[in-house]
């Protein structure tokens, strides 16, 4: 698996199609429906373990919407999300009875199912792309949440619909719509009282181990309570980390799950590819080359007409039409519950399943279709005003909340300066909270964390500490991951400075020495000391980097025989 995963996200990455396609091509030629040396038969279990990744995904893009951020965005969830569910599947189920003579209840479910997108391969092209701010990111993210909360009456339909074939009994929609607002409810106490309080416990005693435990227990409660309640996992961990978005413990929490996270959703595409009959494919081939174009076209020009409407950006509505043209996981589901509710015939689900193997396969394509017609409209993605100053390019990122820090924060903030702080020690988080800074707990040698900060887009960043030695350490490793970045760093001695000006890193610089000079320029002008000797003196000892200084602390240690 690691081989064939290897091959071939180099080789799609390098033919511009993404890492996305990668995994899903690779599962594709290990999976159990292509001859081979090693076949890889547990799809089943690969897929269920695989789900995982996609709940820590949701969990992480809630941690990055704050709740009035949301609720910002509900006439996009509410309003665009259900008319696109809707009209989309009205469309699909039309065509499907009208030309391909489906019945009406079959048609209904399979539009339905085709109308919904796939969150794991959109929300992972967006973050690939870092276009999870631009509108169109914003606008799919919305329709993604609306089609997750479709999932509860469009289960509840399937007994229905069969009803009329001779299937009957369900769950009243009552009950299930009462389960799904109490199961809501647990998370909203778990996520806003008992999870940042374990979380704080555990930060506070440096159990950073018990940490990650109480974290993935909470993710997985939620994502399995809503499970059980009949909606989508994703759901549910994305309410918990939305929770927690305004938390101090935001940056650890990210740095903890991001492995895990990327793994997970790597292993996730890979189960993708190997559910594809590769038999079934070539046989019906000629069909799908018909019907998945047509697929793909129809959800494009109503998703794209809909979004316009709801005062979308011509660009952007036409990037998020694309972007969600592919049908999503949860038809995997829905199409089985169709077949065993006798809605489906098992020809009719296997050219189904391949339909929308097939569309997720094609995204890439698509995005680079939508990204190419949105260009010829001459409109470029536009990045939505919202986000916090911190999470945009150009912002200063001060690692460490001691004196130093606290200051360089203030001067930022008076200058008008996006930027953000990262302090190790939780306390001194919380302290600062309480007064109003924009301070989060984290380790920035985290690469997890690195990328929560927001590194790669930084302009500079500022490490300050009482241990000199991390700091060094810290600035040097940040400057060989970020050779662009300007790092600046306090250290101890001249000694320190030179050797971190030797290997690169132009702004290292002692505390002690400017402000001794401007202690001991106050000192020398109450005995008397003129504004005119003074200045001259302060600019000698300045003068060729300190080099009056430098000779004096040599020839003392030349003494002292060091």
């Amino acid at each position: 698996m690691l081989a064939a995963t290897a091959v071939c996200v180099i080789l799609f990455e390098r033919l511009g199609f993404g890492a996305i396609l990668g995994f899903i091509v690779a599962g594709v030629l290990i999976g159990p429906y292509t001859p081979g040396p090693v076949p890889v038969r547990a799809v089943d279990e690969l897929q269920n373990i695989a789900e995982l990744g996609v709940v820590l995904f949701m969990f992480s893009v809630g941690l990055e919407m704050r709740p009035e951020k949301v609720w910002q965005m509900r006439r996009l969830i509410f309003g665009l999300g259900s008319a696109q569910m809707l009209l989309t599947a009205a469309v699909l189920g039309a065509y499907m009875i009208s030309v391909l003579q489906t019945p009406w209840e079959s048609a209904t479910i399979l539009g339905l199912a085709f109308a919904m997108s796939s969150t794991a391969i959109v929300m992972g092209t967006l973050g690939e792309r870092g276009e999870l701010a631009t509108e169109h990111g914003r606008t799919t993210f919305a329709v993604l949440m609306a089609q997750d909360l479709w999932i509860v009456p469009i289960m509840a339909l399937v007994p229905i619909l069969a009803h009329s074939t001779g299937q009957g009994g369900s769950t009243p929609l009552w009950q299930t719509l009462l389960m799904v607002l109490g199961v809501i409810a647990g998370i909203l106490v778990v996520g806003r009282w008992l999870l940042p309080a374990a979380l704080g416990y555990c930060a506070h005693r440096r159990q950073m181990d018990a940490f990650a435990l109480v974290l993935f227990l909470a993710v997985l409660f939620a994502a399995w309570a809503v499970g059980q309640a009949g909606i989508s996992m994703t759901l549910g961990a994305f309410l918990l980390g939305m929770l927690l978005s305004a938390s101090d413990l935001r940056y650890q929490i990210e740095a903890t799950v991001a492995p895990f996270k990327q793994t997970l959703m790597g292993l996730f595409f890979i189960a993708v590819g190997m559910s594809i009959d590769v038999g079934a494919l070539l046989v019906l081939w000629d069909t799908l080359l018909i019907q998945v174009p047509i697929l793909l076209v129809l959800k494009v020009a109503v998703l794209g007409g809909l979004a316009m409407a709801f005062g979308i950006d011509r660009s952007a509505a036409i990037r998020t039409g694309f972007y969600l043209s592919q049908v999503g996981e949860f038809a995997f589901v829905l199409l089985g519950a169709a077949t065993v509710a006798g809605l489906l015939g098992s020809d009719g689900h296997t050219l189904a399943m391949l339909v929308v193997a097939v569309s997720m396969i094609a995204t890439p394509l698509m995005v680079k279709a939508g990204i190419a017609v949105a260009d010829r409209l001459g409109a470029a993605p536009t990045h939505a005003g919202a986000e916090p100053p911190a999470d945009l390019e150009r912002h200063v990122v001060i690692v460490g909340y001691d004196e130093v820090g606290q200051l360089v924060d203030l001067m930022l903030e008076r200058a008008n300066i996006p930027h953000v702080a990262v302090e190790r020690d939780i306390a001194m988080v919380q302290a600062a909270k309480r007064a109003g800074r924009q301070v989060y707990f984290g380790n920035l040698y985290s690469s997890s964390t690195q990328e929560a900060a927001g590194l790669g887009k930084a302009a500079a960043v500022f490490v300050t500490s009482h241990d000199s030695e991390a700091a060094k350490a810290l600035a040097l490793t940040l400057h060989r991951l970020y050779p662009r970045l300007y790092v600046y760093v306090r250290v101890r001695t001249i000694a320190d400075q030179d050797a971190l000006v030797a290997k690169g890193i132009k702004h290292a610089g002692t505390g002690y020495i400017e402000s001794t000079l401007s202690r001991g320029g106050v000192l020398l002008k109450d005995l008397g000391v003129s504004e005119t000797d003074l200045g001259e003196l302060l600019s000698m000892l300045r003068r060729d980097n300190y080099g009056l200084i430098r000779a004096a602390y040599a020839e003392a240690k030349r003494v002292r025989g060091d």
